[in-house]
């Protein structure tokens, strides 16, 4: 019975485990993508640099590949966090987690859709939404899920302020776990579906063409 039970919290902890770095996963690939993209343009200008042609090409294709890869996995690993169970075992910061996903895919949903070098206000909407996605996803990480440690509320030593931020955590807070999967999840079948058909309509004209 006892070794029954050590498996199950055993069990437990692994998968709270993956999860947790799974998030964190998420994050690091949504800034690593961010910055990559922010840098586009003084990379596309330092390619002039390369002396021979083939060299500079290779880092080009390195460089987009990074960059895309790196965006469309963290939305990825997003849309698969966002559900009950994993809400009620970890403590994913709410609603800024979910809201940064759907950021992420409403700027991927333009990018799959508009051609961003030759269409300068998508570019710019791209970015804005962008920037939106990984700032919600800085603010919820460091703000609620790294909010002040329980040794901090129980001595006293913590303020309304953060008290209320750990709050927002969603194995705390099980009612705003709840409205926020039940507000979210449409929107993310809804997103996923846009991009199908984004993807689609682009295959089709370049068939055509």
């Amino acid at each position: 019975m006892e070794n029954e039970l050590l498996k199950e919290a055993l069990s437990k902890s692994f998968e709270t485990w993956t999860i947790m770095n799974a998030y964190i996963i998420a994050l690091i690939l949504l800034f690593t993508g961010s910055m990559l993209q922010f840098a586009t343009g003084f990379y596309e200008r330092s390619l002039d640099n390369f002396k021979i042609k083939l060299s500079g090409e290779n880092w080009a294709v390195l460089f987009f590949v990074i960059r895309d890869f790196s965006l469309f996995g963290s939305f990825v690993i997003g849309i698969l966090l966002i559900n009950p169970d994993m809400f009620a075992d970890v403590k994913l910061p709410l609603p800024f987690f979910p809201a940064g996903v759907i950021f992420l895919g409403i700027a991927l949903i333009i990018k799959l859709k508009y051609n961003l070098k030759t269409n300068t206000s998508r570019y710019r909407i791209f970015n804005l939404f962008l920037i939106l996605a990984a700032f919600v996803q800085y603010f919820g990480f460091v703000l609620v899920a790294e909010a002040a440690s329980e040794d901090w509320i129980v001595s006293g030593t913590a303020g309304e302020l953060w008290i209320f931020l750990r709050g927002l955590r969603s194995n705390l807070n099980p009612s705003l776990s709840m409205w926020t999967f039940y507000i979210c999840f449409p929107i993310l079948i809804f997103i996923l579906a846009m991009m199908t058909g984004a993807r689609f309509n682009k295959s089709k004209d370049r068939a055509n063409h």
